[in-house]
């Protein structure tokens, strides 16, 4: 279905004022954008996202992933004027979310009862490291720190070998899944009795909570988690294999008798096969590092794409191992439309954002595919590019008071 089909969306009609940088806060702004609500990113060229510079090799080229659909404006809260014209905005909005400490808000004279004096009914939506409360609560963090008070490190990578991580942000992403869902069920709360909403999310619980069968098991057993690299204790072999060409990998589970059997017609019935170290999910479980070599000397041979095929037409879960190229080739997601062109600006520390390079990129568009209330792919906008729409058209201010709190600063 098209947008022009259900012009309606999800949450139009909302407006959500948001303050903060990075990854997890962006991205809660972007799928909430993309449904529909009107959603109001408040910026200054003084003080710019580091985000915008990444990746360092086009800086700029990532945050449509995380900034689409927004309407980007400039405001330095700090200034006396630039701080009544965030409360003006605060007023005509339905949700406030932000990443920033609350001494921090504090300070700027924007903390939560100072929000709520000025509009009583706002839903707050406060993203923090480690939480509101508790013995860490002070405490600055950052997702890539995460996966390891989480304990998703502690899983993570080989068998006698230190802990392993992922070189990202890992909890922002869960994180920035989980803030929208809190949002639109604080937005139907108060739709129904009228009440606000005061939220915390916190980056940390959001990583703990990947971790949730190995509190389980522990709890259960006293078992502690083990690494195990790309193994699982129920499939044999299990793991990515290298293939044909230049870092080409594919992954092979199996787990059942029936893709046992799979298996072994998939790769010729070899005479290894037969043997009684392989004969049951037990036996090979056992002999794992062999069965690896045997099963790597297969796919060495031939090409992922190969390999992913023929097993699967056998009825055994594979997959190459993607690499960019593949993903944006690839006729599933073209099927789906799911890069698309877009525009972005070329960072540069030594000029404001509206001196930027204009550049042309990649993005992907939301995952979802709503029938009746259609996710938008949005307009990409720069940093201050929506000031006129917000400042003149939503809060009334004049040509003149626009200028005014440009030349000094307050809306840069």
């Amino acid at each position: 279905m098209t947008s022009q089909a259900f012009p309606k969306k999800a949450l139009a009609g909302v407006r959500i004022l948001e303050l903060g940088p990075y990854v997890a806060l962006p991205m809660t702004g972007r799928i909430l954008a993309a449904m529909g609500a009107e959603v109001i990113k408040v910026e200054t060229n003084k003080v710019l996202d580091e985000m915008n510079f990444i990746p360092a090799w086009s800086r700029g080229g990532g945050q449509p992933e995380f900034q689409r659909a927004k309407k980007r404006i400039t405001i330095d809260v700090r200034t006396p004027d630039g701080l009544e014209v965030f409360k003006e905005l605060v007023k005509v909005s339905d949700v406030f979310m932000t990443n920033f400490r609350r001494n921090i808000l504090d300070r700027w004279g924007i903390d939560f009862p100072e929000l709520r004096r000025l509009r009583p009914d706002i839903i707050l939506m406060w993203q923090t490291g480690l939480g509101g409360i508790g013995p860490y609560y002070t405490y600055k963090s950052y997702g890539i720190l995460v996966q390891h008070m989480g304990g998703v490190s502690l899983m993570s990578g080989e068998e006698g070998e230190p802990p392993a991580t992922i070189n990202t942000s890992y909890s922002d992403y869960h994180t920035g899944v989980f803030q929208p869902v809190a949002i639109m069920g604080a937005l139907m709360r108060r739709r129904l009795t009228g009440q606000p909403a005061t939220m915390e999310s916190s980056i940390f619980k959001s990583g703990a909570v990947t971790a949730g069968p190995a509190l389980l098991d522990y709890q259960s057993t006293g078992r502690m988690p083990e690494r195990m690299g790309n193994r699982d204790p129920n499939a044999a072999p299990h793991g990515v294999y290298r293939c044909k060409g230049d870092d080409r990998w594919c992954a092979i589970a199996v787990q059942t008798r029936g893709q046992w059997a799979g298996f072994r017609q998939a790769i010729g019935d070899p005479d290894w096969c037969s043997k009684d170290a392989f004969a049951s999910l037990e036996s090979r479980l056992a002999n794992q590092d062999r069965l690896d070599e045997l099963v790597g000397a297969w796919t060495a041979g031939q090409t992922a794409e190969d390999v992913m095929t023929r097993l699967q037409e056998s009825g055994v879960p594979a997959s190459l191992v993607s690499q960019g190229k593949d993903l944006y080739e690839g006729p599933h997601l073209k099927a789906r439309e799911f890069y698309r062109t877009t525009p972005f600006y070329l960072a540069d520390r030594s000029k404001p954002a509206w001196e930027w390079e204009g550049m042309e990129g990649i993005s992907s568009a939301n995952p979802p595919k709503l029938s009746e209330s259609p996710m938008d792919y949005g307009h990409y906008s720069n940093i201050g590019e929506d000031n006129g729409y917000v400042f003149k058209e939503i809060l009334g201010m004049s040509d003149a008071e626009v200028q005014r709190l440009n030349e000094n600063q307050s809306l840069f």
